[in-house]
């Protein structure tokens, strides 16, 4: 059976208070000294993480200055290239204009000499006429019919040596 005995009790409930008590100094103590420890370290840990993320952000912010950086000069680079591409074209096109001026220069001198030739031999062709004429006339009488059909005869030689570019 069960009895009911105060002094029981009493015991009981001083060995729980004593449990309790012990429980809290070697228990709980180190319980709550862990859990404190580890609170530390989530929040050094949320701390590392913070300060990680800024310096994130700022090496972040550092490569997209870096990238317009290297964007502009990429830029400055081709227009550069492109002035001087430019530059060049047109240094080559004075070029083709200034050879081309020459060579029309020398064929214009060229033409002036064919045709200063031609007429030194127009002239020439038209001076051996006069002198075959001279020679025959020189050789012959000349009278008023003979001189007549010297002159016509004349003409005839000097058209047909000038129609054949003598």
């Amino acid at each position: 059976m069960i009895s009911f005995d105060l002094a029981n009790c009493i015991f009981m409930i001083i060995n729980v208070l004593i449990l309790v008590f012990l429980a809290k100094k070697f228990l709980f103590g180190r319980v709550d000294a862990i859990i404190a420890k580890r609170k530390e370290e989530l929040d050094k840990s949320y701390q590392d993480a913070g300060e990680t993320i800024k310096e994130a952000e700022a090496v972040k912010k550092d490569y997209e200055e870096k990238l317009a950086l290297l964007e502009e000069e990429k830029t400055e680079a081709i227009n550069k290239a492109a002035e001087k591409v430019y530059s060049e074209r047109d240094g080559i096109i004075k070029k083709a204009n200034d050879d081309a001026n020459v060579i029309l220069e020398a064929a214009r001198e060229e033409a002036e000499r064919i045709t200063h030739a031609a007429e030194l031999r127009h002239d020439k062709d038209v001076e051996e006429v006069i002198f075959s004429v001279a020679s025959r006339l020189a050789g012959q009488a000349v009278t008023g019919e003979a001189g007549g059909s010297l002159y016509d005869q004349f003409l005839g030689e000097a058209e047909g040596q000038i129609g054949n570019g003598k």
